[in-house]
């Protein structure tokens, strides 16, 4: 018969184990307390390439690029305590429950603001010994701040215009380059979308959040169709506090989003395209065209499905 527990790597976490995975964290809350956290440097001996953060009221970030749009996303932290409630593991997996208390410098707030909440950490041994987290989940014990959008899914006698929207519920993950501004070289693209069903199922509202070369950004924005003008219209809200209202041309595979704009004080029109749309994703091209003149892609990339 043959013993289990005498297999290699069968055996508990050692000391020096433990107190590996400890430092690591320790290491990496003096990166993101500092001033200016060097991500780019330090995520690496962090989080594995292929790592997932899961964190409550977003989509997962899974790799470097997701993971550090994530981390931008946030207001500069002023203190993070983390407790461990228990590491356990064997083999070369590790798993960490732990306790935090984080505080933030919110900008617009009156005060610093403080959250706190649990999670768990999964870590795996590389080949050269070092151990680096693969998946970290956590969610706060607060109650969700802010407005709730309510949603559901879609009505059992929705007409076929409204079914076309189904095509983009969903959670996303996209990349590409950008150029927000003509004037300015293009930037990276790390932006995760989510669409559900408003409630009533006659609607479906969705969300941007993410970086815009190196940016952070956030939009919000339903969708709808008029069955008496026969069109799709979106009406956008961004946090550098513009609003747009926008239409929707929709054929299979393509959608095609179009609005008035300001380009260096010019009257200008813009246009964002999904295109080879799948369940898996597509593609996605944003250009716009000043004072009539021809239109320029200032951005452009893939968008994929997510979890």
């Amino acid at each position: 018969m043959v013993c289990v527990a005498c297999q290699p790597g069968a055996g508990g976490l050692s000391e020096q184990d433990k107190a590996a995975i400890r430092q690591l964290d320790e290491d990496w809350i003096k990166v993101v307390l500092s001033e200016k956290p060097d991500l780019d440097a330090k995520m690496p001996g962090y989080y594995a390439e292929d790592a997932k953060l899961m964190m409550a009221n977003m989509p997962v970030a899974e790799g470097h690029a997701a993971i550090k749009a994530m981390f931008s996303q946030m207001p500069p932290l002023k203190d993070f305590k983390l407790t461990e409630v228990s590491l356990e593991g064997a083999g070369d997996l590790a798993y960490r429950h732990y306790t935090y208390i984080i505080t933030m410098a919110v900008p617009g707030a009156p005060g610093a603001v403080t959250d706190k909440g649990k999670g768990i950490e999964v870590f795996k041994k590389q080949a050269d010994g070092t151990w680096r987290v693969i998946r970290d989940i956590g969610n706060s014990d607060l109650p969700v701040p802010g407005i709730a959008i309510p949603t559901g899914v879609i009505a059992a006698d929705a007409s076929p215009e409204i079914r076309k929207l189904a095509d983009i519920v969903g959670r996303w993950q996209m990349d590409g380059k950008i150029q927000p501004d003509p004037k300015k070289p293009a930037g990276p693209v790390a932006m995760t979308l989510a669409c559900d069903w408003f409630t009533g199922g006659r609607q479906v509202f969705c969300r941007f959040s993410g970086t815009l070369a190196g940016t952070p950004f956030e939009e919000v924005f339903p969708y709808s169709y008029d069955p008496k003008t026969r069109a799709y219209a979106y009406y956008s809200v961004v946090s550098d506090g513009s609003t747009t209202p926008g239409k929707v041309a929709i054929q299979p595979g393509t959608w095609v989003h179009s609005s008035d704009a300001q380009v260096g004080g010019k009257p200008a029109k813009s246009r964002f395209t999904y295109s080879n749309m799948s369940p898996a994703g597509g593609a996605w091209r944003y250009e716009v065209s000043v004072a009539g003149g021809p239109w320029t892609v200032l951005g452009e990339g893939n968008y994929m499905k997510g979890n």
